[in-house]
């Protein structure tokens, strides 16, 4: 077994497709097969399946879930060598791992970064973005120094420890050139008809909209559109008459520069979450992460209040 192997089978498990796991690892679709099934045939099984209802995406089977946790935790191990090796050697530079929710890369992390940049120019920092239930799992499988994410729908287990940065609370946004900006506030019937641009998978999302409507005694309208990328959404957003429903801090940069508005809506006391700052428990950060980590304590104390 080896450590291309390895690094061919979890990126065909990230992107669910060999064509795409083969232009993220540089090689082609043809080589990346023949990897995977060497590494089949010494497991002694197949490790991968085509998922249902699809026709091209795969995953990890019974056998690869078995592999999955145990290869990252390798990947992790040899990278960490690696970059320990190189500053031994002096031919490599320091670098912090984090994974981070799109709310914590949009909102904290751009200021953190370059606060930190001004004074360890020579630390490398490395960022995945990532959903919340994605980032913990990767942290605890040693990819990460931490992690930046929300607050997940069930409390973390013993294997984490955890610290709220900031809150966040999901509004009612629309362009500044909608019409609805002028009517004042609006019932939640007025947004039934509107054209609904959406951002997910965000679960405390969904379900928040879901129940707002559904205390009414209001069927949930239908999404528009519907994407994981913050950035398409937020595009459409400014570009037509959309309302989108989405976490403040996502569009916080937006609505700071009045490109986009908080629609007034009448509904009860909105929920708000936590964004949390992630560690592993068994294992305390290098000086160099530690010096991140309070970083983005002091960038986040600096957020503004929602």
């Amino acid at each position: 077994m080896e450590f291309r192997q390895l690094q061919h089978f979890l990126a065909v498990v990230e992107t669910g497709s060999f064509q795409k796991a083969a232009a993220q690892v540089n090689i082609t679709q043809q080589a990346i097969s023949r990897s995977i099934q060497q590494l089949e045939k010494e497991c002694g099984g197949r490790l991968l399946e085509r998922k249902r209802g699809t026709r091209n995406s795969v995953g990890p089977n019974a056998f690869g879930l078995l592999l999955l946790p145990r290869a990252q935790k390798a990947l992790a191990e040899i990278r960490v060598f690696r970059d320990e090796l190189e500053n031994l050697m002096g031919t490599g530079r320091e670098m912090v791992r984090l994974g981070a929710t799109p709310t914590a890369t949009r909102s904290l992390l751009p200021t953190a970064i370059h606060a930190f940049r001004k004074r360890r120019q020579n630390v490398r920092i490395q960022v995945m973005r990532q959903v919340t239930h994605v980032v913990l799992e990767q942290l605890g499988s040693g990819l990460y120094d931490i992690a930046l994410c929300d607050e997940p729908e069930e409390a973390l287990d013993s294997r984490f420890t955890a610290e709220t940065l900031y809150t966040d609370r999901n509004i009612f946004v629309v362009r500044k050139a909608h019409p609805w900006v002028s009517e004042g506030r609006l019932e939640l019937k007025r947004l039934l008809n509107a054209e609904w641009a959406i951002v997910g998978p965000f679960c405390r999302l969904w379900n928040e909209l879901h129940d707002l409507y559904l205390a009414a005694e209001l069927i949930p309208p239908r999404h528009s559109m519907e994407c994981n990328s913050v950035e398409l959404c937020i595009q459409q957003l400014l570009s037509d008459d959309y309302v989108s429903f989405i976490p403040a801090r996502l569009v916080c940069n937006e609505l700071a520069s009045g490109k986009l508005v908080e629609l007034s809506v009448k509904r009860p006391k909105p929920r708000t979450w936590s964004c949390l700052l992630v560690m592993r428990a068994e294992s305390k950060p290098g000086p160099i992460a530690a010096e991140f980590i309070e970083t983005v304590r002091a960038a986040a104390k600096k957020l503004p209040r929602l």
